[in-house]
C-alpha cells in the first residue's frame, strides 16, 4: 500500500512537471497582438483625443502670446514714466 502511493505520488509530480514544461513556452508571456477592433478603437480614441487638445493648445497660445503683449505693454509705459 506504501509503495502504491509512493508510485502515485511521483506520478503526479512527473506528470505536473512535464504539463508546466509543455505549457512554459515565451510565446504566451510575450505581450499578446492586438485585434483589428482594438486597433480601431485605440485609432478612433486618439483621433478625438487631437480634436479635444487641438482647441485646447490654441487657446493656451492664445492667452502666452496676449500675456506676452500686456507684459510688453507694461514695460514700454514703465519706460515712458
Amino acid at each position: 500500500m506504501k509503495k502504491m502511493m509512493t508510485s502515485f505520488v511521483l506520478a503526479l509530480f512527473f506528470g505536473g512537471a512535464a504539463l508546466f514544461a509543455c505549457t512554459n513556452n515565451n510565446e504566451a508571456e510575450a505581450e499578446p497582438k492586438k485585434g483589428m477592433i482594438e486597433e480601431m478603437t485605440d485609432k478612433a480614441a486618439k483621433e478625438m483625443v487631437d480634436r479635444i487638445r487641438t482647441p485646447l493648445d490654441k487657446a493656451r497660445s492664445a492667452a502666452d502670446q496676449e500675456e506676452d503683449r500686456l507684459n510688453d505693454m507694461n514695460e514700454s509705459l514703465k519706460e515712458q514714466q
